[in-house]
């Protein structure tokens, strides 16, 4: 009998636990029911696509077919972007092959920019057999998202912190057309994303009673009302949707988790849980890049990692500190057309500025080293710039009680000095060039003041009609994406040698260290516009002296705009049409990312 009571007990217990585990489970896949339905939406759209374009229907059909797959993309991008950030760049990245430098080759561009580019501005109706098989291969990444989420826990911090983070990418990618570069639907896309947002911030019923949830579903909804006037891009304020609207957005989904007691994922990852706008000034955890803990920032690491950037003895016999080719009052640049070597003969490139270097996955121009550290150590042992020994250097550091003790703080070590610890403690001093406090970031934190009428303007011109921030992403404005900054982007401009562009630039820049890819030629780095104003002369070969030359040279559509023959230049050669006051507004505002 005791036996017998015991074995009730115990199948009560696994009963209970039994039923609270599938309440459990029950919850946790809401989110799943919810999304794998929209999912089959967006096949469904995907095979209406397919059979126009199979059926060779007229252009307006074919071109219905694909912005309604597009907008129900949009109303899940949220989920795609967060829990498959390898099929959201696949499905809705930019329309051109993808580097692949571990395979040392390209892969062919595929996805919703692709299809895109064969509908706008024409329907392309020599390469229908083309078009047809970019449309099918839609279907698989359908397919690919509803495998996924039938099996992804997807929990409501999970949901929060992805809700947020696509806030972010409508105001980085969404409004600014960079997914949109043909069709220039950009507004009627990011009204679907923020649909999207906004039902999923309802699934849970509960929610729907929080006043904080109630104030973002307001502002969504007037935000939408903007987005679907479907205004022109080149006359939209960009600036007031962004702090009036869409900034306040990501700011009340944090302050809805807040409320409602959910913990954030507030470890070691690139965009903590608990930030709050895009223009927050730490809104990207530069430690998450590293290794490990030992190549974390302290105040003592850049501390002392300013001392040797100051130290001549890092070069050979003594002649050159790395500071003395990078000036603070010049964005950390040396205000020469190309940099000189150690007789005073000049490079062939541009110093760049180490201000916000940190935010770029690739080092140098042509992004040949893929940290700071080795960037370091590249420019400390070249012939041409310092020609040290970092053996030697190393030795020397070793000889000085004041360096010994400095690095045994920082890396906690008893040991001697080693290279890695030179170059990391070089590296982390670059890193904290990095301070955010220009009067764009001022007045996006609500310093209503800080930027001039010309400035906003200029700031819109930049957005829309020229179409910079395309390049130049928010916030950092550089070629690093958002936001979630795991890739950085490289550009074919086609610089030319000389100012009166007759002549293509020789400089072959990635290309050099990448030979079997020819798509590389004369590709750069996309360089940050933050201190434009005191890092001049400007681009790769310092071919321009003034912003005012710079722009011209975009406004007229690149090398090929000019008339050069450049293969594969991935800035559109259409004119932009700026006007000089566009263009001058334009400068003003990038002068007003200088940090003050």
């Amino acid at each position: 009998m005791r036996i017998f009571r015991y074995i009730t007990i115990i199948v009560l217990a696994i009963s209970l636990w039994s039923c609270t585990d599938k309440t459990k489970a029950y919850q946790d896949i809401k989110y799943n029911n919810y999304l794998i339905p929209k999912i089959d939406s967006l096949a469904h759209n995907i095979d209406q696509l397919v059979k126009k374009v199979e059926d060779r229907a007229d252009s307006t059909a074919i071109r219905e077919a694909f912005v309604s797959s597009r907008l129900a993309y949009k109303e899940i991008e949220w989920a795609v972007s967060y829990f498959l950030p390898h099929t959201s760049k696949a499905i809705n990245g930019p329309a051109l092959d993808k580097l692949d430098l571990d395979e040392n080759k390209f892969i062919p561009a595929e996805g919703f920019q692709v299809v895109e580019e064969y509908l706008y501005p024409e329907v392309n109706t020599e390469e229908f057999s083309d078009l047809l098989l970019d449309s099918k291969r839609l279907k698989n990444f359908a397919l690919s998202m509803r495998k996924n989420f039938e099996v992804i826990t997807i929990s409501e911090d999970l949901v929060l912190e992805a809700l947020k983070m696509e806030v972010f990418q409508i105001i980085a990618l969404g409004i600014t057309g960079f997914d949109t570069p043909a069709s220039k639907l950009q507004f009627i896309e990011a009204t679907a994303s923020l649909k999207g947002v906004k039902q999923a911030l309802l699934i849970n019923k509960e929610w729907d009673k929080l006043e904080e949830v109630k104030e973002v579903i307001s502002l969504i909804d007037k935000a939408m009302a903007i987005c679907d006037k479907n205004p022109d891009k080149n006359t939209f304020d960009y600036l007031t949707l962004i702090t009036a609207y869409l900034d306040p957005i990501s700011q009340g989904i944090v302050d809805v988790q807040h409320a409602l007691n959910i913990p954030f994922r507030d470890g070691n990852q690139v965009v903590k849980g608990s930030v709050r706008s895009l223009f927050d000034k730490d809104l990207i955890n530069l430690n998450a890049f590293m290794p490990d803990s030992t190549y974390y920032l302290t105040p003592d690491k850049i501390a002392l990692g300013k001392e040797l950037f100051f130290d001549k003895q890092l070069s050979k016999n003594g002649v050159r500190s790395c500071a003395d080719c990078h000036h603070k009052d010049k964005a950390y640049t040396d205000g020469l057309k190309t940099a000189l070597d150690l007789k005073e003969s000049p490079l062939a490139r541009n110093t760049p500025s180490l201000n916000y270097a940190s935010y770029y996955h690739g080092q140098f121009w042509d992004m040949r080293s893929v940290t700071l550290e080795s960037q370091s150590s590249d420019v400390i042992t070249n012939k041409d710039e310092m020609h040290g020994d970092l053996k030697e250097i190393v030795i020397h550091l070793n000889e000085s009680e004041t360096y010994k003790k400095q690095f045994k703080t920082v890396f906690n070590s008893d040991k001697d000095i080693e290279v890695w610890q030179l170059e990391n403690a070089l590296a982390t001093f670059i890193r904290s060039l990095s301070v955010f406090n220009s009067r764009f970031d001022q007045y996006m934190r609500g310093d209503n003041k800080a930027m001039t009428e010309q400035e906003k303007n200029g700031f819109n011109l930049f957005v829309g009609k020229a179409q910079c921030a395309t390049c130049h992403f928010m916030p950092v404005f550089n070629g690093t994406v958002p936001p979630y900054f795991t890739n950085s982007e490289q550009e074919v401009l086609g610089v030319p040698a000389n100012k009166e562009g007759t002549v293509l630039d020789a400089d072959l820049g990635r290309y050099v260290y990448n030979t079997d890819l020819p798509q590389l030629k004369h590709s750069f780095k996309t360089t940050t516009v933050r201190n434009i104003g005191e890092s001049g002369p400007y681009m790769h070969n310092g071919v321009y002296g003034t912003l005012e030359e710079v722009m011209d040279f975009y406004n007229k559509g690149g090398g090929l705009g000019l008339g050069l023959k450049v293969e594969s230049q991935t800035l559109p050669e259409d004119p932009l049409d700026l006007t000089e006051g566009e263009i001058a507004d334009i400068i003003v505002f990038m002068k007003a990312l200088s940090d003050q």
